[in-house]
C-alpha cells in the first residue's frame, strides 16, 4: 500500500514533495552525499589549492585594514596570484580532468542518483526506508550498468555538442567570408552588422535549446537502470518524457534559479568573511554537498510522476484496493 496515492503532479507539487523528502530524510541524504562526494571534493581542493590562498585575508579584513578595490580585485591581488599559479600545475590539472572527473561522472553521480531513486521509491510506496548502507549497496549493485549507460549517454551528448559547434563554426565562416566581400565592394552597414549579431544570438540560443531538449529527453535512463528494469534505458527515457519536455524544462529552470541563488549568496558570505583560503573552500564544498541531494530529489520524484502519467504506475494497487471494497458491498 502506498504512503500517499500516486497521482500526476505539477511543477510546484514536485518541488514541494522534493523539499519535504529533503527535510524528512536530511541525515540519510547528507551522509550518502558525504560518503560519495566528500573524498572527491577533498582531493579536488588539495590538487587545486595554492599556498597564497592560505595567507589571503578575507574581503572584510581588507576593508577594515583600508584596502581599496584595486588591492582586492586588481592586478597583483591574491585573486590574480592564485590564477597565475594554477597555470603552472599542469600535472594536477591533468589528474583532475583525466582521473577524478571521470570517476565523478561515471561513478559518483550515477551511484548518488540511484540511491536517491531507491529512497524516493520506498517513500512513495510506503515501504520501510532503507538505511544509508542499504541504499548505497542497492546503487552499487548496478554499478557497471549505471556506469556503462552513463558513458553511452555522455558520448551521445558530446557528439551532439560537437555537431552543434560545427554548425555554428560553419555559419561563422560563411558570414565572415560574406562580410569580407561586402567590405571590399561597398562596406558593411550598421544594419547588416546588427542583423548578423541578432542571427548569431538566435543561433546560439537555438543550439542551447537543442542540446537541452535531447539532454532532458534522454536523462531519465538512470532510474530504469538503477531499478533493474533496463540495461541501458535511453529508449525508455525517450518514450517516458514524450509530451512532458516543457514541464520538465521549467521545473529544472525554477530549481536551478533557487539553488544557484542560494549557493551564490552563501559563497559571497563565505568569501567576505573567510577569504579564499583552504578552509573557506572546504566550507563552500561542504555546503554544496549538503545541497547536492536537492538536485537529485526532483529528478527522482519527476521520474515516478512520469511513470504515473505514461505507464499507469499505481493503477494496479488502486484497483486491488478498490475491488475488495466493491465485493464487500455486493455481499452486503
Amino acid at each position: 500500500m502506498q504512503n500517499v496515492p500516486l497521482r500526476p503532479m505539477g511543477i510546484g507539487r514536485i518541488l514541494d514533495r522534493s523539499f519535504q523528502l529533503y527535510r524528512r530524510h536530511f541525515v540519510k541524504l547528507t551522509l550518502i552525499m558525504l560518503i560519495l562526494f566528500g573524498p572527491f571534493y577533498l582531493l579536488q581542493h588539495l590538487l587545486t589549492y595554492q599556498e597564497t590562498a592560505s595567507t589571503s585575508a578575507s574581503i572584510l579584513d581588507q576593508i577594515r585594514n583600508g584596502g581599496s578595490l584595486q588591492d582586492m580585485f586588481g592586478p597583483g591581488s591574491f585573486l590574480q596570484k592564485n590564477t597565475a599559479m594554477q597555470a603552472g600545475d599542469i600535472w594536477k590539472t591533468l589528474l583532475l580532468v583525466l582521473v577524478l572527473v571521470p570517476i565523478m561522472i561515471l561513478g559518483l553521480m550515477p551511484a548518488s542518483a540511484a540511491s536517491v531513486v531507491h529512497l524516493v521509491k520506498a517513500s512513495l510506496f510506503g515501504e520501510e526506508i532503507p538505511g544509508v548502507g542499504q541504499l548505497l549497496k542497492k546503487s552499487f549493485r548496478r554499478f557497471w550498468p549505471l556506469a556503462g549507460s552513463t558513458f553511452l549517454d555522455a558520448l551521445i551528448m558530446f557528439g551532439l555538442y560537437i555537431g552543434l559547434a560545427i554548425v555554428i563554426v560553419i555559419f561563422a565562416i560563411v558570414f565572415a567570408i560574406g562580410g569580407s566581400f561586402s567590405s571590399a565592394i561597398g562596406g558593411l552597414g550598421g544594419g547588416a552588422m546588427a542583423l548578423t549579431i541578432i542571427f548569431f544570438v538566435i543561433l546560439g540560443l537555438g543550439a542551447i535549446f537543442t542540446f537541452t531538449y535531447f539532454f532532458i529527453r534522454w536523462c531519465y535512463y538512470l532510474p530504469f537502470v538503477a531499478l533493474g528494469e533496463e540495461s541501458i534505458g535511453l529508449g525508455r527515457s525517450w518514450k517516458l518524457t514524450r509530451r512532458s519536455f516543457w514541464r520538465l524544462f521549467w521545473m529544472y529552470v525554477v530549481l536551478t534559479l533557487i539553488l544557484y541563488l542560494f549557493l551564490f549568496v552563501i559563497q559571497l558570505i563565505i568569501a567576505a568573511v573567510f577569504g579564499l583560503g583552504l578552509w573557506a573552500q572546504l566550507l563552500q564544498s561542504l555546503i554544496s554537498i549538503l545541497v547536492l541531494s536537492l538536485w537529485f530529489l526532483p529528478y527522482a520524484v519527476s521520474f515516478f510522476d512520469l511513470k504515473v502519467r505514461n505507464e499507469g504506475l499505481g493503477l494496479e494497487s488502486l484497483i486491488e484496493s478498490t475491488i475488495p471494497i466493491d465485493l464487500d458491498k455486493k455481499n452486503d
